[in-house]
């Protein structure tokens, strides 16, 4: 057994987890279809969303280099079961199925899911419950979809590390060690 003993390794361990899982989701809901984008994780400041897809393609080597698209899955948000870290992913999979298609699955400026996105994802193995605000986004994995997962658990136990949650008016406590933010 490989055993990961710095922060960095795990971490890197976790985001190959995150793309062998996306790889595993895309073969058996969405018949291999999808091209893999760069999976990150990153924290989200406001703690408001468990992950994104970014419409445009935001990576790249070099100037030259048309770019690839990102699938983010939220640092904090990786404290949840698996099959909740799951659904995200299959939800920002539906953004991904949608804008290479060319459909529009979401209005007001990209932050209501539209009943677009509900059929997408209704097709790809969530189940989808209408939010006031945000529209057709509450997801969870269907009864098949979540076999499906345990599937995949039993042949890659998890080894997924996770960013402790930012807290509104969390501060830095002040001691005479002297602390260095970057900008």
């Amino acid at each position: 057994v490989n055993k990961m003993t710095n922060g960095t390794e795990k971490y890197i361990g976790t985001v190959a987890y995150l793309g062998k899982l996306y790889d595993y989701c895309n073969v058996k809901l969405f018949g291999g279809e999808l091209t893999k984008p760069v999976i990150t994780v990153q924290r989200d400041e406001r703690n408001k969303t468990n992950g994104w897809w970014s419409v445009k393609k935001v990576w790249r080597e070099n100037e030259n280099d048309e770019g690839e698209h990102e699938l983010n899955i939220t640092a904090q948000q990786l404290n949840r079961p698996i099959k909740e870290i799951t659904a995200t992913m299959i939800h920002e999979m539906c953004h991904q199925y949608a804008s290479v298609n060319n459909l529009q699955d979401c209005s007001r400026s990209g932050t209501y899911h539209n009943k677009l996105f509900k059929k997408i994802a209704e097709t790809h193995g969530l189940t989808v419950e209408c939010v006031k605000t945000i529209g057709w986004s509450h997801i969870e994995l269907t009864s098949e979809t979540a076999a499906l997962i345990d599937e995949f658990v039993k042949d890659n136990p998890d080894r997924i590390i996770y960013r402790t949650p930012v807290f509104k008016g969390q501060t830095v406590k002040t001691s005479s060690t002297r602390k260095y933010k970057c900008p």
